[in-house]
């Protein structure tokens, strides 16, 4: 009876043995095909720009087969790529850090109004992304210019009595980062806010609590996570973007984006240009890890 019972046993765990493999392969057989879509379109062209980085050029050739560090070496001594990178990094904290504040008060008035208003808001948060970062771009040289919509709106204001320009400014640069990433900060966070009861307000405010005592000691917890992720979120966008930059910043205004292509097209130096985006995956990766490092398990179910 008892050899029996073991048998039985031996069975039944073996049995939960295998249910317990099949439960723990499932999310890994789902993600395979995305998996293997990263592998072929994002990992292996990394890895060839990887060892791109390390090839010799001379003249006037894209690249010479070899193995230098020599452009990595060029990239933290020379004074032109140094700047370009503190230049990239100043640029888009300075406009993640924006962006996040604009954003949060934006996603936490969307959350307070009547659901009536709320397919307003989020109709005025899509308008940016119904169109080109070009077309903005243009929408945006028809506002910054001495002859633009700002001047002529500050002028007949009284607020100045001569024409403005800011067109070609770091500032018209700052402001058209923002605008391309509010949305996608804006639609994470108001994600987050929609996972709060709002009767923790109430309950908040029937203990005594002033609202700022409210929004540091219960809404900023709670919705840290997502105040994390859109800070990356935009912090990527921005250390990567280059167009905008480009088009709306002044010619002495070189980010990583503008050295990459200017290696590549300009000087058809693509070990040099590879190296930069070597550089650019890193610094973004790190930023990924930093703020993960930095979520609290407790809330991250919300994003």
């Amino acid at each position: 009876m008892s050899a029996a019972a073991g048998i039985n046993d031996a069975a039944h765990a073996s049995r939960h043995a295998a249910h317990a493999r099949r439960k723990a392969m499932t999310p890994w057989l789902l993600m395979l095909p995305a998996l293997i879509i990263v592998l072929i379109f994002f990992g292996i062209p990394t890895l060839y720009m990887v060892r791109m980085s390390f090839n010799l050029h001379f003249d006037q050739r894209l690249y010479v087969p070899g193995l230098t560090f020599e452009h990595y070496i060029d990239l933290f001594s020379n004074p032109l790529f140094t700047t370009a990178i503190l230049t990239t990094i100043k640029l888009a904290l300075i406009a993640s850090l924006a962006t996040v504040f604009i954003g949060y008060c934006f996603a936490l008035l969307v959350w307070l109004k009547p659901a009536r208003w709320r397919l307003l808001f989020i109709g005025l948060a899509l308008a940016p992304l119904l169109i080109s970062e070009i077309a903005i771009i243009f929408g945006w040289w028809m506002f910054f210019p001495k002859n633009g919509l700002l001047s002529y709106a500050l002028v007949n204001s009284g607020l100045i009595t001569n024409k403005v320009s800011l067109m070609y400014t770091e500032f018209a640069a700052f402001v058209g980062l923002v605008y391309v990433t509010l949305p996608y900060c804006f639609f994470i966070l108001l994600s987050i806010f929609d996972g709060i009861d709002k009767r923790l307000l109430e309950a908040s405010a029937d203990l005594g609590a002033t609202p700022f005592k409210t929004f540091r000691e219960v809404m900023l917890p709670l919705t840290w996570t997502g105040i994390l992720v859109a800070f990356s979120q935009s912090f990527i966008w921005t250390m990567g973007t280059y167009a905008t930059p480009s088009a709306l910043g002044p010619d002495t205004l070189w980010t990583m984006g503008f050295l990459i292509q200017e290696q590549m097209l300009g000087k058809h130096n693509w070990p040099m240009a590879s190296a930069l985006a070597v550089v650019l995956v890193i610094g973004v990766a790190a930023v990924m890890v930093v703020t993960r490092s930095m979520q609290s398990e407790r809330n991250s179910f919300h994003v």
